[in-house]
């Protein structure tokens, strides 16, 4: 740990001292970088922060009650931890107006009524400033050095959860910007690894692509704390991030051409059909004439996983993919024969197989709408991004799903939507508000659901007596029924318009 003013005032030779604080009581805990004595009256801009400094008050001799004030403030400026004035050589007595201004500046000003040589404190104290400087640097290299040889030897994210969780002597969690559970180390369950969480020693964030990207989190009860803690946890998000973005592998040329050519299509500077169709070939992705292409966007702590993911979807397909890492996703483009009648559905399927064959459930994947050229995958990969977003706690989502909820998102400024959810559903609102229930949700998932009341009590994990009752409820309060053609669509749009704007 670092040492603290408080601490160092515990010293032997500065016990020898007799201190007394005088001022600044409050600020006793601040970390003390350098213990320094100074008898020069200009010694304000010598100072770089962090100082005890000591000294006698020669420089002071013959200045006025002003100058001394000045003296102090120009110290306190340089955010020094404290002052220590020894009495007797200089000042038989404290002068009221340094006391006065060191309380004013909030600076611990300590007085030492005993004669103890400068260089016996400063030597005791630099001695074990000197001495955690060079803890922190052997620590962090510890660190650093395990989790290079993890990442060498091709740990992935729990291998160097796992490592770091080792070093630190306690439970490790990481969870996602979404708040998703993604790994943990030294925990017995999920449960266990949420009251980590919740109630955490320390955390740090995870930035990937210069993003914040989630959260390391430490549990209690480890062997480091504080400040070796921090060193620690800092060390494991670098390593965790490059964990995140390694490959395998160096990218191939096809890696490069693909990635470069899902760029573009992103962002809707790619050129004709007869140039991206060249571009694709080149990249190795050869769909026939018949089959349709679907865009897909991948989320995952590695570009390994999420690439191995749409490998295996177009091989249960029977296909090809294009696939490689664009910011902080994986994109990618499924071909579905177009035999298939529902060609969102197949690559949803062959995705959901992919997933569960690889044992992949860090990864998460949106599906865009169907297209017949790669020309149009502008939109689709676009819309499979921005389905991702709003829906962080889904493993496979698509844009067909939340085909309201992005054109809400696109199109609908907070305040028309809250207008339009004060005049269609305000009731429902205010009762959830006022008594901690859920009848917007109920209200959205039935009518999501064909009205089917079986099915939306299945989703909600509710009996049907008791989702009836909150039918009834609901139907209570908007003063008609739910269930008729003329409100289906307005009802729907609010409900997912105060989704939208709530979460």
């Amino acid at each position: 740990m670092p040492l603290t003013l408080r601490e160092i005032l515990s010293f032997d030779a500065l016990r020898a001292a007799r201190p007394r604080v005088l001022a600044g009581e409050a600020a006793l805990d601040r970390v003390v970088r350098w213990v320094h004595s100074s008898e020069i009256y200009e010694i304000g801009p010598l100072l770089t922060g962090g100082e005890l400094l000591l000294t006698t008050g020669l420089g002071l001799a013959g200045t006025d009650a002003g100058a001394r004030r000045h003296y102090l403030r120009e110290i306190a400026a340089r955010r020094v931890a404290g002052v220590a004035l020894e009495l007797g050589r200089t000042f038989p007595e404290v002068p009221r107006e340094l006391v006065d201004e060191a309380r004013r500046l909030r600076l611990p000003f300590i007085v030492l009524h005993a004669v103890v040589p400068f260089s016996r404190i400063t030597e005791e104290a630099n001695t074990r400033i000197v001495d955690y400087a060079g803890h922190r640097l052997r620590l962090g290299d510890s660190i650093t050095r395990a989790l290079n040889e993890a990442l060498i030897e091709g740990s992935g994210v729990p291998g160097l959860l796992a490592t770091a969780a080792e070093v630190i002597g306690g439970p490790l969690v990481l969870v996602a910007g979404n708040g998703a559970l993604v790994a943990a180390h030294g925990v017995a369950d999920d449960r266990e690894a949420w009251r980590v969480a919740d109630a955490p020693a320390a955390q740090v964030p995870v930035t990937v692509h210069g993003q914040t990207w989630g959260r390391l989190i430490a549990g209690p009860g480890g062997a480091l704390d504080g400040e070796d803690l921090a060193i620690a946890l800092e060390r494991t998000t670098v390593a965790l991030a490059l964990g995140m973005l390694r490959a395998g592998d160096p990218p191939s040329e096809h890696d490069r051409l693909a990635t470069a050519l899902l760029t573009d299509l992103l962002d809707g500077t790619a050129e004709g059909r007869a140039e991206s169709s060249l571009r694709a070939a080149l990249a190795g992705f050869h769909p026939a004439a018949d089959h349709l292409l679907v865009g897909v966007a991948a989320d995952a702590l590695e570009t390994a996983a999420a690439l191995a993911v749409i490998d295996r979807a177009a091989r249960i397909l029977h296909t090809s993919a294009l696939r490689g890492r664009v910011s902080r996703l994986v994109l990618g483009v499924l071909a579905v024969p177009r035999g298939v009648v529902d060609a969102t559905g197949a690559a949803g399927q062959a995705l959901e197989e992919a997933l569960r064959r690889l044992n992949a459930p860090q990864v998460r994947v949106a599906i865009g709408h169907p297209a017949i050229e790669l020309g149009g995958l502008g939109d689709s990969l676009r819309d499979a991004r921005a389905a991702l977003d709003l829906r962080p706690g889904s493993r496979v989502v698509s844009a067909r799903a939340l085909a309201l909820d992005l054109e809400l998102a696109r199109h609908g400024d907070t305040d028309h939507l809250d207008r339009l959810v004060r005049r269609t559903i305000a009731p429902l609102v205010e009762w959830d508000a006022a008594h901690r229930t859920d009848l917007v949700r109920t209200l959205e998932v039935f009518l999501l659901h064909g009205c089917s009341a079986t099915r939306a009590a299945g989703v909600l994990h509710l009996r049907r007596q008791s989702f009836y009752q909150r039918l009834q409820r609901i139907e209570s309060l908007l003063g008609h029924t739910v269930t008729e053609p003329d409100v289906h669509a307005a009802l729907l749009l609010a409900a997912t318009a105060h989704r939208l704007t709530t979460s």
